[in-house]
C-alpha cells in the first residue's frame, strides 16, 4: 500500500487478506469436549494420566484442541468429564485460562453422546461437539455454512480414506462361478472424525444418564426424519 507521494505505506501479504484462519476470526459457538474415555490405545501413559493431558507438541493434547478453536475466537467449552476427571479439573483450575470452561461431569461411563443430555436447557444455538484427540485442519466456517444452509439438525465432518485389499479379490456370479479376479482393488470410504455439528432441538433424543453413543443418536434421529449432514474433506486435513 503506497501513499500519496507514491512511498510505501505498509506491505500486506496475500495471506493476511485470503487466509483460512483468517475467515473465522470471529466464530462464537459453544464447543463441546469428550474427554471422559480411558484412553485405553494410550497406555502406559493413561495409566497415569488422563489422556486429554498425555503430552504433545510441548502441550496437553486437550490444549491443542481447544488452542486450534480459541484461534477462530471461540471461548465457550464445555468438557465431558469421567476417567480421573478430578485430575483434569485441578489442571484447569492451575492453568486459568482465558476462555470459559464448564464440566460435564459423569458418575458412570455415559458414551460419546450420553453426557450431552446435561447441556439440554443450557445451550440455545448450535454447537460443535469433539473428541479431546481430534485436531482437524478444516475452515470451520464452512462447516457451519454448510450445516445451517443445508438446515441439518446434525452435521458430522467425514474423512476420505482410500483402503487397499492387500490380495486378489474374487468376483463370482449367482452361480458361483468366477467371473474375474482385481488385484489390489482399492476401496473409498467416508470415515467419521469424531466432529459435529449439532443442534440443540435433537438432546431430548438422548435418554437421561444412560450409556449412549453419538452413533446410537444419529440412527434416532434419522428414524424421526431428521436431516443428519455429512461435510467431507481431504484425507491431508
Amino acid at each position: 500500500i503506497l501513499n500519496s507521494d507514491n512511498s510505501i505505506h505498509k506491505i500486506v501479504e496475500w495471506t493476511d487478506v485470503f487466509s483460512k484462519e483468517d475467515k473465522g476470526k470471529n466464530l462464537k459457538i459453544p464447543v463441546v469436549i469428550m474427554a471422559g474415555g480411558m484412553g485405553n490405545r494410550l497406555k502406559p501413559f493413561t495409566q497415569v494420566l488422563p489422556k486429554p493431558l498425555v503430552p504433545l507438541n510441548e502441550k496437553t493434547v486437550i490444549e491443542n484442541v481447544i488452542e486450534k478453536f480459541t484461534d477462530l475466537g471461540i471461548d465457550k467449552f464445555f468438557i465431558s468429564i469421567n476417567f480421573k476427571g478430578k485430575i483434569l479439573k485441578a489442571f484447569f483450575e492451575e492453568l486459568n485460562p482465558s476462555y470459559s470452561i464448564k464440566f460435564l461431569e459423569e458418575k458412570k461411563p455415559l458414551g460419546t453422546g450420553g453426557s450431552l443430555q446435561k447441556l439440554k436447557g443450557v445451550i440455545k444455538s448450535a454447537f460443535m461437539v469433539t473428541n479431546c484427540d481430534v485436531v482437524i485442519d478444516i475452515d470451520h466456517n464452512d462447516l457451519i455454512d454448510f450445516h445451517k444452509k443445508n438446515k441439518c439438525d446434525l452435521t458430522l465432518v467425514a474423512s476420505a480414506k482410500e483402503i487397499v485389499i492387500p490380495y486378489g479379490a474374487c468376483e463370482i456370479n449367482d452361480e458361483g462361478y468366477l467371473e474375474k479376479i482385481l488385484e489390489k482393488p482399492k476401496l473409498d470410504y467416508l470415515i467419521n472424525t469424531g466432529l459435529y455439528v449439532i443442534e440443540p432441538s435433537i438432546l431430548k433424543y438422548i435418554p437421561k444418564n444412560s450409556f449412549f453413543h453419538i452413533t446410537h443418536l444419529i440412527e434416532k434421529i434419522r428414524k424421526d426424519g431428521k436431516k443428519v449432514g455429512v461435510f467431507p474433506i481431504d484425507n491431508s486435513s
